[in-house]
């Protein structure tokens, strides 16, 4: 199952995921949050060894991807999206929903923050549209009824909150998942998000319910963990894996159409059609952020130059090793990229991933630099290498022999010639 597919699914879940919680509505929301976390933290356990070994690998930054996960998207995230839809008096369930297509336009921000991505003129306008359209997704024909006002904004103000947390850790979580197993990622966050929920608890007794708790309530819990829970987010990050942050948020699209839907059919409620309208532009305006991202292209990194096998040269087709950078989430293919050498430009073509016609599997970063020039090979040594990631040709492919990758790469350098004629930077 492809990656799109997983997450196409998990969004299809997480829709349901309000008709469950809402039956929880005698606990106070961080109760709720504390112990969705403990009963996927349990049933995580039987995966402890591997967990363990993987996190006693980590370095800081590793471990402040997963804090941030866990803390501002597993917690607060969670709570602030449960307070908005136990406010149903002041905001519709299907509106809660909505207000969450906000996520691309924070992806774009944290993306261009930690990713390097260079978004066009484009976009933003198409961020700033967004924006528009979720105040009257709020507000039918943009007027505040100011007998509900404050109650309003409150709701809606903690359904944007959880779409800023969730739409920045969806590019923290594929960081963290360039290097690290679905499982692993899991148990960090939901580890990390028990404690502090835990200690959220201790330290606000008033959001303490523990003792009240029913057995139909533990049941709906294990339910919600079963399915819209950890299971919805083990499928997600599974997609995840595979699929760049602005594509996924086109996906998670799946996710407020059934709310919509299911707001109507089963509480009967109807929006406004001003509403309705602007739901449209906001689905509209969402789509067109994450489509002009085209994968998260453009991204510019920066590198420094590795040792290589020296294959590329006896192919004809010398190459430049470069270590993979941190903050590089690109999935493994052949890109047409800009690439600057002691301050020159060059055009080049960019191999991202397995070497699978030579039985080499682990992943390796190397650019072929289309030139007839003489590169400054001393200086690049010890130099910062910077690229620009303009465009996806192909996936990495297994080819029978050397001459048929040859033949293909030839291939690929006329078709980054073209592509690079009119992306000129």
């Amino acid at each position: 199952m492809t990656g799109s597919v997983l997450i196409v699914l998990a969004a299809v879940l997480w829709a349901l995921d309000g008709l469950l919680r809402r039956s929880l509505y005698s606990l106070p929301p961080l109760t709720i949050v504390f112990l969705e976390h403990l009963v996927g933290l349990v049933l995580l356990a039987p995966f402890t060894v591997k967990i363990f070994a993987e996190v006693k690998q980590w370095h800081w930054r590793q471990w402040s991807w997963g804090a941030w996960i866990a803390i501002l998207s597993s917690v607060l995230g969670t709570l602030w999206f449960t307070t908005a839809l136990l406010s149903v008096q002041f905001l519709p369930f299907s509106v809660v929903f909505l207000l969450q297509k906000l996520q691309p336009v924070f992806v774009l921000i944290t993306s261009v923050w930690m990713l390097g991505e260079r978004p066009s003129k484009s976009r933003w306008l198409w961020s700033m549209a967004a924006l528009g359209a979720a105040y009257f997704v709020t507000f039918p024909l943009g007027q505040v009824n100011f007998l509900t006002g404050a109650g309003t904004l409150k709701a809606a103000g903690f359904a944007l909150a959880a779409a800023v947390a969730w739409g920045s850790s969806t590019v923290f979580s594929r960081l963290l998942l360039q290097t690290q197993s679905n499982v692993t990622t899991l148990g960090v966050r939901f580890g990390i998000a028990t404690l502090v929920a835990g200690l959220m608890l201790w330290l606000w007794p008033s959001q303490q319910a523990l003792t009240s708790v029913t057995p139909t309530q533990i049941g709906t819990l294990l339910m919600i963990a079963l399915s819209t829970g950890l299971v919805g987010l083990a499928i997600y990050y599974r997609g995840l894996a595979t699929t760049s942050p602005s594509v996924a948020t086109i996906l998670e699209l799946a996710f407020p159409m059934l709310a919509v839907l299911i707001d109507g059919v089963v509480y009967h409620v109807v929006l406004d059609s001003s509403q309705y309208l602007a739901a449209g532009v906001l689905f509209l305006a969402a789509w067109q952020v994450a489509r002009t991202g085209k994968n998260g292209l453009p991204v510019k990194f920066q590198s420094h130059k590795v040792a290589g096998d020296g294959r590329g040269q006896t192919l004809g087709f010398p190459t430049i090793n470069l270590a993979i950078p941190w903050n590089l989430v690109l999935t493994p293919g052949i890109y047409a990229v800009w690439i600057w050498l002691d301050g020159q430009k060059y055009p080049g073509a960019l191999h991202y991933g397995e070497v699978p016609t030579f039985g080499k599997f682990k992943r390796t970063l190397e650019v072929f630099v289309l030139t007839s020039k003489n590169l400054p090979n001393s200086q690049m040594l010890q130099a910062e290498i910077s690229v620009l990631v303009v465009q996806k040709l192909r996936e990495v492919t297994k080819f029978s022999d050397s001459k048929s990758l040859v033949a293909q790469m030839e291939q690929d350098v006329a078709l980054v010639r073209e592509i690079l004629v009119k992306s000129e930077p």
